[in-house]
């Protein structure tokens, strides 16, 4: 029997045609998923308009009175949903007719599989197409997010690990993905670019400096230091693996520089003599 799935919107002041498309989007899905739109306090009022007309058009969308992060209004619409599979989609974003069908079919196929992505196509003010990495375990997750946020899980597992984190201003999908991974749940890539992913300045982390980022980042890893904790031999031999071969570059342009350097800086002062010069009229 084929499994469920329920896509999770949280919405904070998105701009009205960013909605429609991604709404639009999730309706031309081949296969059919159930949908929930979480208003996490928004007063933008092309915004509100466009979810007054989604209300109309007989979406479901859950308003908090006041706006209470991303982590809330995921766990808001993810309790709202009692399909086998979740997935959250941000609210500017937009995923291609297949999208459903395919992230259903791996988590179908595969008891042990905590998490589905699919490579990204990027449009707006960065175009592209991104393919995924394979993610061997949550070790390859302890450096940095590597897995989209609009990726499939499982809802028991959503249950489980008791939601998402609050109180992360940046980061809930990589918190959430190092403890759901940590429990032994493999993560699988449709290596397909069927999620597509908005650029734009008005993005949390186009917004955010980044240092503040990194302070940010350092947030999740208190959270789950033991997680960190515990694969601590690991990541310091991929760091020292990481340094060495910076250092191997470091010193082969050093090499470079000296075999090749000067006979450079010979030519180019060559070229800048051959240069006709330019009489005074």
């Amino acid at each position: 029997m084929q499994g469920t799935l329920g896509i999770v919107i949280p919405v904070w002041n998105t701009e009205g045609e960013f909605l429609d498309e991604c709404i639009a989007s999730v309706r031309a899905q081949t296969l059919e998923c159930v949908v929930v739109i979480v208003d996490d306090g928004s007063t933008n009022p092309s915004t509100l308009d466009a979810l007054a007309r989604f209300e109309q058009q007989g979406l479901r969308v859950i308003r908090h009175p006041e706006n209470r992060g991303t982590s809330r209004a995921l766990d808001t619409g993810a309790a709202a949903l009692d399909t086998d599979y979740l997935m959250p989609l941000g609210s500017d974003d937009r995923i291609l007719p297949t999208f459903a069908a395919n992230v259903v079919r791996e988590l179908d196929s595969d008891p042990e599989a905590g998490i589905v992505s699919v490579d990204l196509r990027f449009f707006g003010r960065a175009t592209g197409v991104q393919r995924l990495p394979e993610v061997n375990g949550v070790a390859d997750l302890l450096f940095g997010n590597i897995i989209p946020g609009a990726s499939a899980f499982r809802r028991s597992d959503w249950v489980a690990l008791n939601g998402f984190a609050p109180g992360l201003r940046l980061g809930q999908d990589w918190e959430f993905w190092v403890r759901l991974l940590a429990t032994g749940k493999k993560a699988h890539v449709v290596h397909e670019p069927l999620y597509e992913y908005r650029r734009h300045s008005g993005q949390a982390t186009a917004r955010t400096p980044y240092g503040d980022r990194i302070a940010l980042s350092l947030d999740v890893v208190r959270m789950n230091a033991d997680i960190w904790g515990a694969h601590v031999e690991e990541i310091m031999a991929r760091y020292w693996k990481v340094d060495a071969e910076r250092q191997s570059q470091a010193d082969r342009l050093e090499v470079l520089e000296r075999r090749y350097g000067a006979v450079n800086r010979l030519l180019g002062r060559m070229a800048r003599l051959a240069r006709p010069s330019r009489r005074s009229s």
